[in-house]
């Protein structure tokens, strides 16, 4: 990893964010349910969103036998439908438990299937489900940053004959994060829904993997409001990437990701780039991508920034969780929107190498 300083411009949104969300416009999502070899469907109950607050819930499900027999399911299509206000709605598979235990959740129910859920509001100081490294080894299976009053589905099919894995009985961690500011106004109430469906062609199909990068080394501070941060992430063996999109704050004012040789320190050229995000709070996902990847190559990807005071907090809070209190209002990795700033990288990648890919 490394990071690098250039100069960047400020990003302007409107009041209410880059997409509309005006309440004349909304038209409440409505899902079909899945059932037996057709797939399944999770819910998420409806929950509000004080203003000026944020929610992140971590919502704990096992993979339900659909067919009845306990072999691995195929899934080749995720439609998400989620209410405006959402930060990021993001699936994972549950590997290492640290301090984020689904035993000390609360029961729920995520349509048909009985879960547990960890509730975490903007005590991200102390809530487990706030601390990424409590999820820093759970492979990524779908995931939407989707938040449009005119466009609620991200509706990802993924390419022909590729298919991603579940195991019946195997543990999934739905988590949403939803914010109610002025930047990103939940409107109509916190609702998620997502439907996995199975592949019914016959045949064992190419097995999709996810990769997770993130440059954690990033500091946005008001002496220096223009900084961009770079990572890199190798891949060990030759892949086509499937999907991708970048997730920042609202510091955030460009996220690109262009392929990598694998060991060069020079930027790649800009001509080459294959993502780009222009807006932290409705960040596209690029899901028709083939971009291909010989061995040992990867990808490097910038997040520039544009430094900008707190407007739900304040830059004392801000300091207090600069690990350097530089007292200079620095925002730096992790946290709530409005004093934290993320770099991450969600990709899909094909065929899928021994184990699914982090670089953190």
């Amino acid at each position: 990893m490394k990071h690098l300083y250039l100069t960047c411009a400020l990003l302007a949104c409107a009041p209410l964010g880059c997409g509309d969300n005006s309440e004349e416009d909304f038209t409440p999502w409505v899902l079909e349910d899945l059932h037996g070899s057709a797939g399944f469907s999770l819910r998420v109950p409806l929950f509000e969103v004080p203003a000026g607050h944020e929610s992140q819930n971590c919502y704990f499900v096992k993979v339900p036998d659909i067919n009845g027999n306990g072999q691995d399911i195929w899934m080749d299509r995720f439609l998400a439908a989620i209410n405006p206000g959402s930060h990021h709605v993001n699936v994972f598979r549950v590997k290492t438990i640290i301090g984020l235990d689904p035993a000390a959740g609360s029961p729920t129910m995520l349509g048909d299937y009985p879960a547990t859920v960890i509730e975490g509001t903007d005590d991200y100081k102390h809530n487990p489900c706030w601390a990424s490294a409590n999820w820093a080894d759970w492979p990524l299976i779908a995931n939407s940053q989707h938040t449009n009053v005119g466009e609620l589905e991200t509706d990802w099919k993924l390419p022909e004959n590729v298919a991603i894995r579940l195991k019946p009985g195997e543990l999934l961690m739905l988590q949403t994060h939803y914010v109610n500011s002025t930047e990103q106004p939940t409107m109509f109430g916190a609702k998620v829904g997502i439907n996995f469906y199975q592949r019914q062609q016959p045949g064992t199909p190419v097995e999709m993997g996810s990769l997770f990068a993130t440059q954690q080394n990033i500091r946005i501070c008001a002496s220096q409001p223009n900084p961009t941060f770079s990572g890199t992430c190798r891949f060990p063996g030759a892949v086509t990437i499937a999907a991708a999109n970048g997730h920042f704050h609202k510091r955030g004012k460009s996220f690109s990701i262009f392929p990598w040789d694998g060991s060069s320190i020079d930027h790649p050229t800009k001509t080459s780039m294959f993502y780009r995000s222009d807006n932290w709070n409705d960040p596209p996902m690029a899901t028709n991508l083939s971009v291909t990847e010989p061995a040992n190559t990867g990808i490097w990807w910038d997040c520039e920034y544009q430094w900008q005071p707190p407007t739900e907090f304040s830059c004392d809070d801000v300091n207090a969780k600069d690990p350097l209190k530089a007292n200079d209002c620095c925002y730096t990795f992790g946290g709530i929107t409005d004093v934290g700033e993320h770099c991450n990288v969600f990709m899909y990648y094909y065929p899928k190498v021994e184990s699914d890919i982090f670089c953190l």
